[in-house]
């Protein structure tokens, strides 16, 4: 599993509104969203997905997504 770091997120942000980001972007996920206080994790496939969600989730600020420099794979 390729294990992504999402952070900058509202201290409200539930594992749905991650969800839907996802959904919306066409990335999967393997497994459920470990949504902490302003930052979560989620499991990518494999890591061309997690470069995937990276690229296409890292467009910068926007309401309810986490900013470019959140989003990276854990080693």
């Amino acid at each position: 599993m390729n294990k992504l770091y999402i952070g900058n997120l509202s201290e409200n942000a539930a594992p749905s509104d991650l969800e839907s980001i996802f959904k919306d972007a066409k990335i999967p996920v393997s497994g459920p969203f470990l949504v902490k206080t302003g930052y979560a994790f989620v499991d990518c496939p494999d890591e061309s997905w997690a470069l995937k969600a990276i690229e296409a989730l890292s467009g910068g600020p926007q309401p309810g997504r986490p900013s470019a420099s959140a989003l990276r794979r854990l080693p």
